[in-house]
């Protein structure tokens, strides 16, 4: 099978002007505190799953946290990445090169930012959205999933998008057919090309062939990720029809 890679008009134009490295075979080198850190890693991820379950509802073993899930996860991943840092021996000066680092802060510029104040927006003007809305979802349940799409776009969070127009999808009348089929749509996040998954795989293509096009949307993410939804949408409505 030939590699795709070798044909790419791009590669091959970014090779002849040298801009691309080979990497060829080469041993791995441990850094010293390497093991260390994943089991600080580690630990911190038990831990975490270990107070969610604590203060779940379900459970009712602390049934009044000092700390909410979401602070908590937070605090416990800063303890643990201080003392990765501290144990670990590992320059701060660093962490600011690191590729995981500036990805990491794109995430939160996404999810602080845009996330919440489309969250924002999209609870304000809730009664106008169902207004308008209402009618059109009863007549024509696949629409739940464009607008699911849409909302997912611009509120760059599957779980923001769920919780702000799931209940407000079935107090209008959405069946749970509906509900469930059209849920994959939430996934929408790479329609805008600055979600921090998408940059980082920009980023992360030496070859330079994987880039956002001058026209914004015509990148390599948006045929696939069109065609994965529109599948599993389709198929939700086929199986849910035919099974319940």
């Amino acid at each position: 099978m030939r590699d795709s890679t070798s044909s790419d008009p791009v590669y091959l134009e970014r090779k002849e002007q040298g801009l691309i490295e080979l990497r060829g075979a080469h041993e791995y080198e441990e850094r010293p505190g390497a093991k260390r850190s994943v089991l600080i890693f580690l630990i911190a991820i038990i831990a975490v799953v270990t107070y969610a379950a604590l203060i779940s509802e379900n459970l009712h073993i602390i049934s009044d946290p000092t700390l909410p899930r979401t602070e908590a996860i937070m605090s416990i991943m800063l303890a643990a990445a201080m003392a990765i840092t501290i144990l670990c021996r590992i320059d701060p000066s660093e962490i600011l090169g690191m590729q995981t680092f500036r990805s990491g802060m794109s995430a939160c510029v996404c999810v602080l930012g845009v996330a919440w104040l489309g969250t924002t927006f999209v609870s304000t003007h809730m009664e106008a959205i169902t207004a308008f809305a209402g009618s059109a979802l009863t007549a024509y349940p696949w629409l739940l999933a464009v607008v699911l799409f849409f909302a997912a776009a611009l509120l760059y969070s599957q779980a923001a998008t769920t919780k702000a127009l799931m209940p407000t999808a079935i107090a209008l009348g959405a069946s749970p057919i509906a509900a469930i089929a059209a849920f994959p749509a939430v996934s929408a996040l790479f329609v805008l090309p600055t979600y921090p998954t998408l940059l980082a795989a920009v980023e992360m293509d030496d070859t330079g062939s994987t880039r956002v096009g001058r026209a914004i949307f015509n990148h390599p993410f948006m045929i696939p990720g069109i065609v994965n939804i529109a599948l599993a949408v389709g198929l939700g409505f086929l199986f849910g029809s035919l099974m319940l």
